[in-house]
């Protein structure tokens, strides 16, 4: 990672926020972060029981999330993540929000987004036609 990015992410940290979330494009970061939709795309895949599906991808998610956090020698606890698309399946009926709150006040969560922002507000793919979140209860900054 270049040395202003580094002082930026550290700075970032550093403050006194509930949440530590980093939204990131194009590998910006020296980390390999997991592929949300392949990991969990592969432990739905034999899941028949519909009406349980919601339960058990939050399970998933949480399982491969706890899993998937390292410790990195300038940040402590890390998750990166990337490839969130499943996550806003209407099928998973999951919180993008919530998922994310919950899993960024004990780590710092890194997130490749793949869609726009606009200050508290995250546009999954466009800002014209994708889904809409707010996220201006959560502490977080866009390199």
């Amino acid at each position: 990672m270049n040395s202003p990015l580094l002082k930026t992410v550290l700075s970032y940290i550093g403050s006194f926020s509930r949440n530590k979330i980093v939204f990131y494009k194009e590998r910006l970061l020296d980390i390999t972060p997991i592929d949300v939709g392949k990991l969990l795309s592969q432990s739905l895949f034999n899941f028949n029981n519909e009406k349980q599906l919601p339960m058990k991808a939050y399970d998933e998610i949480n399982r491969i999330f706890d899993k998937a956090v390292f410790d990195h020698p300038n940040f402590g606890k890390t998750l990166a993540i990337a490839n969130l698309g499943i996550l806003f399946e209407p099928d998973l009926k999951q919180n993008f929000k919530t998922i994310i709150d919950s899993h960024s006040t004990n780590n710092l969560l890194l997130i490749e987004w793949e869609g726009e922002i606009e200050s508290d507000v995250l546009f999954f793919m466009s800002k014209e036609r994708g889904i809409k979140i707010n996220i201006n209860n959560l502490s977080h900054i866009a390199l």
